[in-house]
């Protein structure tokens, strides 16, 4: 086996993330065709230049870097993530309470949450929700696409700042989080969550520890996808249901804007799946009970991203955007949920339960 060589592109210029020749699929090891060249990180301003190949199987459809960066190098890429910042609640009001209620009756008759004291049980309140589906789409992955099992174990890989923790902590969960970010876990831990640092490959959980392991837009941040699946497989319960949320390789936003879609984000993403590739990855760790969609749930936010990423060349996450902007997002979202009845792989994100 030859020693992979230091691509010297993203060493030069003070560049520190070391990177290595990769010209065939990880998920199925055809050949790749160049996709894009010389793109940079416009989001948090990782150092280097990043190409992109596809698989030229159609049936598989990964996009992944080459050159890739090296394991060791890859923290790097990280400095200014997202992760690091405190989110605050947005505050209360009429008309978000009267929503809440209608997202409540909606996790009730759909996923089984029982919620205390409340009289939204035996509402048709949640109904509503079939008439908004990108409201619908966020407020199942509100859950992640799990039903209610009180007491249950989860386990949130890549959980950040706890956010997702915290909800599914108020669900009736016992949850848990790992994180490789130090700052994030430290966010975490402050909410007085139970996280730990490191890969989940580094906890050594006992085998069958968990009911559910949560995987929300981590996968395709991560070197050897189908180990982290297996190390999944091994301490998921029987009958346990591990979820994968990830962006979708083949979604009408990828194909509006291309190289400025925004779920490449060069160099954090090194594995950018289609449907086929990600089932292929889910088989090779043991998972054959597979239910996978494609789903509008950012649709809106991944739209106005990307047209940022087109016209101005970077995109302020922080920033709030101006009404007629946030209109039109969600006008892209309702077309492409129409678009969704034609092509049922063209959601901007893939929602995979897969159970042990």
């Amino acid at each position: 086996m030859s020693i992979a060589q230091p691509s010297f592109t993203n060493l030069m210029n003070g560049s520190e993330i070391r990177s290595y020749p990769c010209p065939t699929c990880y998920a199925c090891g055809s050949l790749g065709e160049s996709l894009y060249e010389g793109l940079g990180d416009k989001l948090f301003e990782a150092p280097g230049k990043w190409n992109l190949r596809r698989c030229v199987e159609y049936g598989c459809g990964l996009v992944w870097l080459d050159p890739m960066p090296f394991e060791e190098d890859i923290q790097k890429a990280y400095a200014s993530y997202y992760t690091h910042q405190v989110l605050s609640d947005s505050s209360e009001t009429l008309a978000r309470r009267v929503y809440r209620c209608i997202q409540e009756s909606y996790l009730a008759s759909v996923y089984g949450y029982q919620l205390p004291g409340r009289w939204i049980h035996g509402s048709l309140l949640g109904a509503l929700m079939y008439l908004y589906p990108g409201g619908r789409a966020r407020t199942d992955f509100s859950v992640l696409y799990l039903d209610s099992k009180p007491g249950g174990r989860l386990l949130d890989i890549g959980c950040g700042g706890g956010a997702m923790l915290r909800r599914m902590d108020g669900l009736g969960w016992h949850v848990e989080g790992v994180d490789f970010d130090v700052e994030a876990v430290g966010i975490a831990r402050a909410r007085g969550l139970k996280v730990h640092l490191g890969s989940i490959e580094e906890q050594k959980f006992p085998q069958e520890s968990f009911d559910a392991l949560t995987m929300s837009h981590v996968i395709e941040h991560v070197p050897d996808p189908v180990a982290l699946l297996r190390e999944c497989y091994r301490i998921l319960k029987p009958g346990g249901h591990t979820v994968v949320v990830t962006p979708n390789a083949r979604s009408w936003g990828h194909r509006l804007y291309e190289a400025n879609w925004r779920g490449l984000e060069p160099p954090r993403h090194l594995h950018i799946f289609a449907v086929g590739s990600l089932k292929a990855a889910l088989r090779a760790a043991g998972f054959h009970k597979v239910r996978v969609s494609t789903t509008i749930r950012d649709t809106n936010a991944m739209f106005i991203a990307s047209r940022s990423l087109q016209r101005s060349n970077g995109y302020d996450m922080r920033a709030r955007q101006p009404l007629i902007t946030r209109a039109w997002g969600y006008a892209m979202q309702a077309m492409e949920w129409v678009l969704l009845g034609l092509d049922q792989e063209a959601g901007e994100e893939i929602a995979v339960v897969a159970q042990k």
